[in-house]
């Protein structure tokens, strides 16, 4: 059968954009709604608060190992082993899409891992910083999540992922109770994402059925090759994250990808009126088929806290009402202090513009504003600045020294 697979659009964003981001993702909402996904890339105006001294920290890969549940069909299952008999030789060179799922479906089970790492509570950002510079860490509390107050967005913190090769995995999951999510790349190989929109889920579970397996779309038990997915008719969507990029995922969204090569990324969960508008926050405890949602019940959000008259006032003081160069400041009945917003210009996609994407497979790149000259094509991505373009000139010395051992330390 033919496939049903397109990238999703890319969207440049200006730093105005940037420091009102929620609200910027809200305009664009659609995208989302249609896609599960959208890219973003920055400009040069934009200001990022990146760390910039460093701490060394060992990294041990997960002990995840990859085995296929059926000689039929490229779908995987994957196992937390107690430990690795021998170490596994990880090849050196960037992998590509082709080489990647053909290494995976031809390989001994015994020898294939995912070869990830995992930080939660753990920042490539400030904290602390010039409300001019993105900062990862106020994005739950500029989301509907400050509707719960200093107790739920607390629960919400920037989770580093260490890729530590060609070929790293991760596997198939969605975001905590099914909220959005954004994620950061910050250096090294590019990262192949897999989208597959929430409209999409019953007809995967039903893949999975078949099989008689018990694997839980939501928890990282699974990976699936596309070609099943495009012989199955299940529709879904592809991005290629580079250094520098910010790839937003929508509400119940199921994510699977790999590496190229080795590289950082860092992502943290938000929320947008519609994760209870239109019923992601309750959706998200009936489709766990695992354990881990009894495990994390203790750290489940009360959606009774998101009453639908404080969701109109987010919309109309945070999202909707945002002009040139005002700060709109909202406290709601229980004075519950809420983050003080910026305020932006931006482009809304309607459904129409939605549509006429669906009719190529190529990548559609949408520009917010002019960011490169009337003598380029219209077409051309726009390159963002290397990371190390926001450390010091000490710190630019240090990398090319010693670019080796950078790979494996972690700001502080």
């Amino acid at each position: 059968m033919s496939s049903i697979w397109m990238d999703v659009p890319t969207l440049q964003v200006n730093e105005n954009q940037l420091q009102n981001f929620v609200s910027f993702i809200y305009k664009n909402e659609q995208i989302l709604k249609e896609f599960g996904a959208m890219k973003i890339q920055l400009n040069d105006s934009c200001k990022l608060s990146l760390k910039k001294r460093r701490n060394n920290l060992i990294l041990v890969p997960n002990n995840e190992q990859i085995v296929k549940i059926n000689s039929d069909e490229n779908i995987y299952s994957l196992h937390e082993v107690d430990h690795i008999d021998e170490p596994i030789q990880q090849s050196s060179l960037m992998i590509d899409e082709h080489d990647f799922w053909s290494s995976l479906s031809s390989s001994s089970n015994k020898q294939r891992f995912t070869n990830t790492s995992t930080l939660p509570n753990k920042s490539f950002f400030q904290k602390k910083i010039h409300p001019s510079h993105f900062n990862i860490h106020r994005l739950p509390e500029q989301s509907l999540l400050q509707l719960g107050g200093n107790k739920v967005t607390q629960q919400f913190v920037p989770c580093i992922k260490r890729a530590h090769g060609p070929g790293s995995i991760s596997q198939m999951t969605t975001a905590k109770q099914h909220l959005f999510s954004i994620d950061y790349h910050h250096e090294g190989g590019a990262r192949h994402w897999y989208i597959i929109p929430h409209y999409q889920r019953k007809s995967l579970q039903k893949i999975i059925n078949r099989h008689n397996s018990s694997c839980c779309l939501d928890h990282g038990q699974i990976l699936i090759d596309p070609s099943v997915l495009d012989n199955n008719r299940i529709r879904y969507h592809r991005i290629i994250q580079r250094s520098n990029e910010l790839v937003v995922i929508s509400a119940g969204t199921l994510t699977q990808s790999f590496t190229e090569n080795a590289n950082w990324s860092e992502s943290i969960e938000f929320a947008l009126p519609s994760w209870i508008e239109d019923g992601h926050a309750n959706a998200s405890i009936s489709s766990c088929r695992c354990n881990a949602f009894q495990d994390s019940s203790r750290n489940v959000i009360d959606i009774t806290l998101f009453r639908h008259e404080l969701i109109q006032k987010y919309i109309t003081f945070n999202l909707s009402n945002i002009t040139d160069d005002k700060s709109i400041s909202l406290k709601d009945d229980k004075n519950m202090d809420m983050d003080t917003i910026s305020t932006q210009n931006t482009t809304t996609i309607n459904s129409s513009n939605v549509e006429n994407m669906m009719q190529t497979n190529e990548e559609l790149i949408i520009p917010l504003e002019p960011i490169v000259p009337p003598s380029q094509s219209s077409s051309t991505t726009w390159v963002t600045p290397s990371i190390s373009s926001y450390f010091s000139e000490e710190d630019k010395n240090k990398s090319v020294d010693n670019n080796a051992q950078l790979q494996y330390e972690v700001l502080e």
